[in-house]
């Protein structure tokens, strides 16, 4: 569930839950490290609902144990809206005539032709992998963080309906210096459709980051004194894919204001985020990394 590590440059501090019941529970049940926060304030605990948009520590662990239904309707209209303004362009295998298959062919049946079934060709599922980085920094606004969560959502059923496996991985990553925190969340398994009801949560709700992944960070036990009040700057795509070893067409979905996602119209946001996905070359961000290692040495 959780190691530490090197790797380059980076001090590694890796965690991975299979669910968020898993993650709860071990929020639950791990002391805060006192040898580094002490008599800090504790961020998880202390910011405000206009930051968090909860009230407490507990409320935050509610909503992810039961669910989040506030704003859904809202969620789902914003997500259908934009999936109107997406054509899709899929090619549908067309049946031929076979020895074997799924339905007869009654007309070439009675001309007495061997090739009397129907049958048709099933296109290779190719896989996908989706990397969801739910980390964000601190002037990032609500409508952003929704904006991001609903395009990516959308992302995967335009992919789902074309016949790929997507593969979506949430994950939260952040840095300080040459400190890497890393949160690893097993949300979708590879043959699982997107649950948008599931996913709303962790995707879209501020509280996942500014509470529940704030107090996982308050409780490593690797964790030094760079982290206190500041949390973290989120991981940019260079680094994510340093960190990950991804595969070139790996998509990554970095924070809003990486991606230009303003939070405003959600078309604008999308358009945004496709240009940012199909801008980005594996070889461009390898160079901004690798030139980053250089200048740490």
């Amino acid at each position: 569930m959780y190691k530490c590590y090197k790797k380059n440059i980076y001090t590694i501090m890796e965690y991975s839950f299979k669910s968020i019941s898993e993650f709860l529970d071990y929020l639950d049940n791990t002391p805060v490290n006192t040898n580094i926060w002490g008599n800090s304030k504790l961020a998880s605990e202390a910011k405000e609902y206009n930051f968090c948009k909860t009230k407490s520590l507990k409320d935050a662990k509610e909503l992810a144990k039961y669910g989040y239904n506030e704003n859904f309707e809202r969620f789902i209209e914003l997500k259908d809206k934009l999936n109107r303004f997406i054509k899709l362009s899929s090619k549908k295998s067309k049946p031929f005539n076979d020895y074997i298959g799924y339905a007869p062919d009654v007309k070439a049946y009675l001309e007495g032709s061997p090739l009397s079934m129907l049958n048709k060709t099933t296109p290779e599922k190719k896989l996908i992998d989706i990397y969801f980085n739910a980390s964000y920094n601190c002037e990032t606004e609500t409508s952003q963080i929704i904006n991001r969560g609903i395009i990516t959502l959308s992302i995967v059923d335009i992919l789902e309906k074309l016949g790929f496996t997507v593969n979506l991985n949430v994950f939260n990553m952040a840095r300080e210096w040459n400190e890497v925190h890393y949160a690893v969340f097993r949300l979708k398994s590879t043959n699982e459709r997107a649950n948008a009801k599931k996913l709303f949560f962790p995707m879209c709700h501020n509280s996942w980051l500014r509470r529940l992944v704030f107090r996982l960070i308050e409780e490593t036990p690797d964790i030094t004194t760079k982290w206190i009040g500041e949390y973290g700057i989120p991981a940019d795509e260079a680094l994510t894919r340093n960190i990950i070893d991804l595969k070139p067409n790996d998509i990554v979905i970095s924070q809003p204001s990486e991606m230009g996602i303003e939070g405003y119209d959600i078309v604008d946001d999308a358009n945004a985020m496709f240009r940012y996905i199909n801008k980005y070359t594996y070889e461009d961000i390898e160079l901004e990394e690798i030139k980053r290692l250089r200048n740490n040495k």
